[in-house]
């Protein structure tokens, strides 16, 4: 919808500047541009086509930071020597093991 707003506005700039140049005739008259009735288009169209690329840049795109794979760790009972599925509890206390 945006894109066809933008068309209509930027078709409506050029047939309002190609009046005017055309109003004194094709050579231009009182000073104007001599020598050609396509500037006006020429105009307009350098016109839509920036104010299109400024209206529809993409927006910028973010890349997380990337630390390494994960680590992953485990939790060990140095009492009884085993790992946590395997013991339930550990009077002395949980160690993080990295593997």
């Amino acid at each position: 919808m945006k894109r066809i707003l933008i068309s209509v506005v930027a078709a409506l700039s050029l047939a309002g500047a190609v009046a005017p140049a055309n109003a004194h005739g094709w050579r231009g008259g009182y000073g104007g541009w001599h020598g050609g009735a396509w500037a006006p288009f020429v105009v307009g169209a350098a016109v839509g086509v920036v104010g299109a690329n400024i209206y529809y840049r993409p927006a910028p795109v973010y890349y997380p930071h990337y630390y390494g794979a994960p680590q992953r760790t485990a939790a060990y009972c140095p009492e009884n020597g085993l790992y946590y599925p395997q013991t339930q509890a550990c009077p002395s206390g949980w160690q993080q093991v990295a593997y």
